[in-house]
């Protein structure tokens, strides 16, 4: 599989950390493999890890940015599911090393943190649950104001204005 950066010289790929299960969707072994200094890389295990790939140049200031892809039964995502942009001004290499996988507050989700090569700095993203609720909510076709005899399901209450 191959994953392409957003700016040709963003030198998307100069890092590169596996997250390990960072979504908890049981997809966090595996490795990366990338040269750094061209806009692409290949996974290289047939089970795919939650990824981080840093762009130390890219983005529209050129500060740097950090991509995360999430691991699939059929391998990485082809579009990052996050895009972390520098917090830092100017050239500040945000993306230029990366260190994931690690659960540095004892969470139990890992964390990543970012280099920022040019600001002399490093980011800390902390891993944390995140819930994702589905909701349904059925209404009749139609309702007829003059009817005063609705009943509250499950309970038999009657209900009116």
């Amino acid at each position: 599989q191959t994953l392409t950066g957003t700016h040709p010289y963003g030198r998307f790929a100069a890092a590169i950390a596996s997250l390990g299960d960072l979504d908890k969707d049981g997809y966090g072994a595996g490795r990366a493999a990338g040269p750094g200094w061209v806009s692409r890389w290949v996974l290289t295990s047939p089970v795919s890890p939650d990824v981080a790939v840093g762009a130390p140049l890219g983005g529209d200031g050129g500060s740097g940015q950090v991509f995360i892809f999430r691991g699939q039964s059929e391998g990485l995502m082809a579009a990052p599911t996050q895009r972390l942009d520098s917090p830092f001004p100017g050239p500040a290499a945000f993306g230029f090393a990366l260190r994931g996988a690690t659960d540095l507050d004892g969470n139990g989700y890992p964390d990543l943190l970012v280099g920022a090569y040019g600001a002399d700095k490093v980011a800390v993203y902390w891993g944390q649950p995140v819930v994702v609720v589905h909701t349904q909510l059925s209404v009749p076709d139609g309702l007829n104001p003059e009817l005063m005899a609705c009943v509250l399901p499950g309970s038999g209450a009657r209900v009116s204005w």
